[in-house]
């Protein structure tokens, strides 16, 4: 059904047919009433929810007609919707504190006892199995130390944003509508405001910099709430509680003049930002400056507009033998898709990466350091070279001389 909508009501034809469904397939998890669920108000509730079409299309009749991405999906909606007609699961949850001294430890464990709507949901079905159950023990009770294992824990800063969790902040703070969010994201990355590294949104300093300038020169503007209370005027004046024009010119007027008078403002802004080199441009010999343009950094003549020549800020040395070209960050010619790292003397030498150089370089065989990221190890750096298995510490760090 229609995918672009965050209503939670389903058809009276549809819920007549699952109930059908459930009766045939799993007649002890039908609940002599059908499940009522409460849509949100900010709901858009023109079209129902998102449900296939027809149950008979199971996951398993699907495999063979969708790719591995499609059918991840289409599982999902599948499994959720006949679920959602079923009889809850009932999960017994249990705890033991244990003490030694002022030290107290607690364990927890939780058993299926009733399967209800997970005996559907493939990755639940096997729940029971797979949880804890804790020994029977009575108070007072003396236990043995088998071992213990010290480890040391730093506080973590928050998660940067990924796709799925700015989404959930969006929709959390009443800020958009499923068929915006999609949108958001990629005007951000078009943009140049964040770049996406290991499915998490990283800001660029263009996206900093703008970020400070709308933050200061329109705190209202930008404020979540005032998206969630523009859509809620907009609601009014759908409902006919409110005059549309009198609404617009309320808005329209402050916010007019505050931007004429930014954008005076940032016309002085221009250049102040240019950071002096001791770069030569070849074409002409003037200093060359560090500015920053939509795509990142870069070094440009300061002979403009005579002279209009522009280089790519080095990140590291080449490692291809005998090349004397240095890697810069690139993008497609059209400012989308993902970034890349390149030789300066493309097409000559054609190396590429798509992991980020950082300024050190391998002692084991002088090729660069790139920052990699993986679920257990965080973020760490690793040589470049797919021949060599070193991997960064403090110790072996050599930085480079430029």
């Amino acid at each position: 059904t229609y995918m672009r909508t965050d209503s939670v009501r389903i058809s009276d034809l549809a819920l007549h047919e699952l109930r059908d469904y459930l009766g045939k397939h799993y007649p002890a998890e039908l609940p002599a009433e059908p499940v009522a669920y409460a849509t949100d108000k900010k709901a858009q509730d023109a079209h129902e929810a998102i449900r296939p079409t027809m149950l008979d299309y199971s996951p398993d009749a699907m495999k063979e007609h969708l790719n591995k991405d499609q059918l991840k999906l289409y599982t999902i909606i599948w499994e959720r919707f006949v679920a959602s007609q079923m009889n809850p699961a009932r999960v017994r949850s249990s705890a033991m504190d244990v003490t030694a001294g002022q030290a107290m430890f607690r364990v927890n464990a939780s058993r299926v006892v009733e399967k209800g709507f997970y005996k559907v949901i493939k990755l639940l079905a096997t729940k029971e199995d797979k949880d804890s159950i804790l020994p029977d023990l009575s108070v007072g009770e003396e236990l043995k130390l088998e071992g213990y294992r010290p480890e040391q824990h730093f506080t973590q800063g928050p998660s940067r944003f990924t796709d799925a969790s700015i989404i959930k902040m969006l929709e959390e703070k009443g800020i958009g509508r499923p068929s915006t969010y999609a949108p958001i994201i990629s005007v951000l990355l078009e943009r140049y405001y964040v770049t996406r590294e290991n499915r998490q949104l990283v800001p660029t300093t263009l996206g900093r910099m703008i970020n400070e300038i709308l933050v200061e020169s329109f705190p209202n503007v930008v404020d979540a709430g005032f998206t969630a209370g523009m859509e809620n005027m907009l609601d009014e004046v759908e409902e006919s509680k409110r005059d549309w024009v009198v609404a617009l010119k309320e808005f329209y007027g402050p916010f007019k003049s505050r931007i004429d008078e930014i954008m005076e403002t940032l016309q002085s802004f221009r250049g102040s930002l240019d950071e002096a080199t001791d770069k030569v441009c070849e074409k002409c010999g003037k200093p060359m400056v560090k500015k920053l343009g939509r795509f990142g950094f870069f070094l440009a003549c300061t002979g403009f507009p005579e002279c209009r020549n522009t280089k790519s800020i080095a990140l590291a040395r080449c490692p291809r033998p005998d090349c004397t070209g240095e890697i810069v960050a690139r993008r497609k010619a059209t400012g989308k898709g993902r970034e890349f790292y390149g030789c300066s003397r493309y097409p000559e030498c054609d190396f590429i990466t798509y992991y980020k150089p950082t300024n050190s370089y391998c002692p084991k065989c002088s090729w660069f350091l790139v920052e990699r990221f993986d679920k257990k190890k965080g973020s760490y750096k690793a040589c470049i070279n797919p021949a060599c298995d070193y991997l960064h510490s403090q110790e072996d760090e050599h930085v480079a001389d430029d």
